[in-house]
């Protein structure tokens, strides 16, 4: 979810109302947008483009943790690890909750990006 205007942090916001993050934000926007047709153009002439299919992002704020469904730490100390048992999947090394059978069997269709941070 991008906002443009929800500034939360009023100590870090100019005269104006915008911080740097917020005018970082907007300006890399813009120039993606303005670059995006040409892009595509090329794309479309030159016949490089992919098929596409979905991106599912799932965002829970106020939600279960990552911890507990997506990267259990199975051998970390009770304080630390979940209540859930990890289950592993069809793509090797790559272990998902056990509350997940069915995801557990297409991990080879989806990407767990673990690099986010909010």
């Amino acid at each position: 979810m991008v906002e443009l205007f929800g500034n939360r942090d009023k100590r870090r916001t100019h005269c104006d109302g915008f911080s740097r993050r917020n005018f970082l934000k907007i300006g890399g926007m813009a120039a993606g947008g303005l670059s995006l047709g040409q892009l595509l153009e090329v794309e479309a002439s030159q016949k490089l483009g992919r098929s596409h299919k979905a991106v599912i992002n799932i965002y829970l704020p106020g939600g279960p943790s990552h911890l507990d469904f997506f990267d259990l730490k199975p051998d970390a100390p009770k304080e630390i690890r979940g209540e859930f048992r990890p289950i592993k999947t069809n793509v090797p090394g790559v272990e998902i909750c056990e509350l997940f059978p069915r995801l557990a069997t297409m991990a080879d269709q989806y990407s767990i990006i673990r690099s986010i941070y909010d």
